[in-house]
């Protein structure tokens, strides 16, 4: 009985294979000659188009029948309009994903304005750290990160008080005791730094893609600006600096949070801190599809980003644009981990409820 049960399971092998070389072999008639529209939930040139170009550039030879694979920008609200298109207007017939940042941790706090994230179809995500710098010339002036101590009421740069963006700024310094005033509703991170560039505000945060890419080129090298920490990556038990920060002259938030006030950071603030962090770190950027998409659509799409993420041209482009190779996780374990990250904590949006209406309130105009 043992030998039947071996040649059955063998038998079924070609069958299983000519299955899946029909599958592909529709799937390349379906895509063959049509366009992919890679939408991307911020404007041009931050941290978020940055890196979703690189994928979208390297994407197309991978899905099957190679179509033409065209970016979408459309920024504004910190990522909620573009999430909310994908999921209201974008059509689910496998031509239209969405690269998002932001938008995980929006629905965490229970942004009313957002869609629900549950209905979106999940393709992946891929992990990114944010790296804070400030202007030099902060009064007393920054010569080194632990200099910031020293300084108090500059102008910090967000784009709405609930973004992640925003939420993790304001904690930090909370956490630190450091006084500041707040200007937030930049569309994106473009228009950010670029008010940073002209004095408008001096303290901000972006991808570390954005570091390596546009402001160590540039503000970097003329001094105008030092990296001041980067957020850690946590795995929920421990907290350690990620490999893309390597070359970066500064510390993780918790290492430079101890080198400061020489204790171990704990309390209220730090709890919601660690749970915000893990979505501008692990749950930053998801690949999402229009709800109700055929799921033969969204496999085609996991197998393509698996293999985009293991292509030697993808790694050398990243390394080259980004100096860091954007990772992809995906499959039943990580679609069940977004998908619990995306349940309510009670604790986190009371806390947040009032922290981001403490954001409005203090929120000024220069």
């Amino acid at each position: 009985m043992r030998i039947l049960r071996h040649v059955g399971v063998a038998a079924l092998l070609p069958l299983a294979l000519t299955a899946a070389r029909a599958q592909d072999a529709s799937l390349a008639d379906f895509y063959r000659g049509k366009t992919v529209t890679f939408m991307i939930n911020f404007t041009v040139g931050g941290s978020t188009d940055i890196e979703g170009r690189v994928w979208a550039r390297h994407l197309r030879k991978h899905i099957p029948g190679q179509p033409t694979v065209v970016v979408q920008n459309m920024g504004g609200a910190g990522g909620t309009i573009g999430t909310n298109w994908l999921a209201q207007v974008a059509r689910p017939d496998g031509l239209t994903l969405g690269y998002l940042t932001g938008s995980t941790g929006k629905q965490a706090l229970g942004e009313t304005q957002l869609v629900d994230m549950n209905t979106l179809s999940y393709i992946g995500n891929s992990p990114d750290v944010n790296l804070t710098y400030a202007r030099t010339d902060i009064p007393p002036g920054l010569k080194k990160p632990i200099d910031l101590m020293k300084a108090k009421d500059f102008w910090i740069g967000g784009l709405t008080p609930d973004s992640s963006k925003d939420v993790i700024e304001r904690l930090q310094l909370d956490m630190l005791g450091i006084s500041y005033r707040y200007l937030s509703g930049f569309k994106g991170s473009p228009e950010a730094r670029h008010a940073l560039e002209k004095g408008e505000i001096a303290f901000y945060n972006e991808g570390i893609a954005s570091w390596f890419a546009s402001i160590e080129p540039n503000m970097g090298r003329r001094g105008e600006v030092i990296p001041v920490w980067y957020d850690p990556m946590d795995d929920g038990v421990e907290m350690k600096a990620p490999p893309d920060a390597a070359g970066v002259p500064a510390k993780p938030f918790h290492e430079f949070y101890e080198e400061a006030l020489g204790r171990k950071p704990s309390g209220q603030l730090w709890d919601m801190y660690r749970r915000a962090n893990l979505f501008t770190t692990t749950y930053l950027r998801v690949f999402m599809m229009p709800p109700k998409t055929p799921q033969t659509y969204v496999d085609a799409m996991v197998k393509a980003f698996t293999a985009t993420a293991e292509d030697p041209e993808f790694v050398a482009d990243t390394r080259q644009a980004l100096q860091r190779t954007p990772g992809f996780k995906s499959g039943p374990v990580a679609a069940g981990s977004f998908r619990r990250m995306l349940e309510p904590n009670a604790e986190y949006r009371a806390f947040m409820a009032e922290f981001i209406a403490r954001g409005h309130r203090t929120m000024g105009a220069k």
